[in-house]
């Protein structure tokens, strides 16, 4: 039979570790990439993403950006977070 010190310790890091997984696949970290920009071309897209990470540090706080392809609008899209 195991100590009630032994089954709060278990309930707790049973707590900690679904509170964890449930946070870490949240929607919202999905969804924290901003859309600055569309091109026409992926390689605009990427050479802007880079310029506007690299050279607007004064305007954002952005560190990173990745260029996905808008079917919709025929346009790559820059994201940044």
């Amino acid at each position: 039979m195991k100590s009630m010190r032994t089954r709060i310790a278990t309930g707790l890091a049973v707590g900690a570790a679904s509170l964890a997984l449930a946070l870490g696949s949240s929607p919202a970290s999905a969804s924290d990439w901003t859309v600055v920009g569309g091109f026409p071309t992926q390689s605009a897209c990427n050479t802007e993403g880079q310029d506007y990470i690299e050279n607007n540090s004064d305007l954002h706080d952005y560190t990173e950006y990745k260029c996905e392809y808008s079917g919709s609008s025929d346009m790559w899209l820059v994201h940044v977070r």
